[in-house]
């Protein structure tokens, strides 16, 4: 399948730790798929770095975020309540009921509710579903190099929303808006799965965004293409 030999390329190519991920909302579960409870975040980082693959589900999604995000449940009035005075009182994220409020009238990112029963994250080259999107988990000179080569095609310079759960940022804004985003993980995420760098970040692409990367990877320097001349050469003197 395409899409596996991407992840092989990407991987050479950008010297990852681990593998990218693909992510599907499908309505049947992957056969290589575990069906254990787990935290979306976790998920994400488990394909990523240990190789394991999910069908996270409404009955497997143990974070009433994750669920909202992955579009999997549509919280309560009392778990809304309930999230909200959590991330007020207990994380600190927002200052006040307003913040809150604005925080999420403000994203970019529409929950994907109802659009499938499940959503299966796992490595890309063992991926047996056509993946929504590919995420990969780098470091900065990574994402730089990602950024560019996602841009080449097109000129597009990539619009990121940086402030979002791990989840939201990773899936949802992505999947809702057909672009490239970024997110440094929230720290919610980092705390919860201990695995996670200091300099570890999601940059999130639309699957049908990749082949323009792949394709860029030998015409481009953030690729393995060389210098068609040097800086000395446009230096201003």
């Amino acid at each position: 399948m395409i899409w596996q030999e991407y992840a092989k390329q990407l991987q050479e190519v950008l010297a990852l730790e681990g593998s990218p991920v693909g992510v599907a909302f499908s309505d049947v579960p992957a056969s290589n798929g575990k069906s254990t409870k787990v935290w979306a975040c976790a998920a994400l980082y488990q394909a990523a770095r240990k190789g394991a693959t999910f069908n996270i589900s409404a009955e497997t999604c143990v974070c009433p975020g994750g669920l909202m995000s992955l579009g999997l449940s549509a919280p309560s009035p009392e778990q809304a309540a309930l999230v909200k005075k959590y991330l007020i009182e207990g994380e600190k994220f927002s200052s006040c009921n307003a913040a809150f409020f604005r925080a999420r009238a403000l994203g970019q990112g529409q929950p994907p509710l109802g659009v499938s029963k499940y959503v299966v994250i796992g490595p890309l080259e063992e991926f047996e579903l056509k993946p929504d999107l590919v995420l990969f988990l780098c470091n900065p000179v990574q994402a730089s190099r990602l950024v560019t080569l996602s841009s080449y095609e097109t000129g597009i310079p990539v619009q990121a929303q940086l402030s979002s759960s791990t989840c939201g940022g990773a899936v949802t804004i992505p999947l809702s808006t057909g672009r490239v985003n970024v997110t440094f993980l929230d720290l919610s995420s980092r705390h919860l799965v201990k695995g996670f760098k200091d300099s570890d970040l999601f940059f999130s692409v639309p699957f049908f965004l990749v082949r323009s990367i792949v394709e860029s990877i030998p015409l481009c320097t953030a690729g393995t293409a060389e210098p068609g001349m040097g800086i000395d050469e446009v230096r201003i003197r």
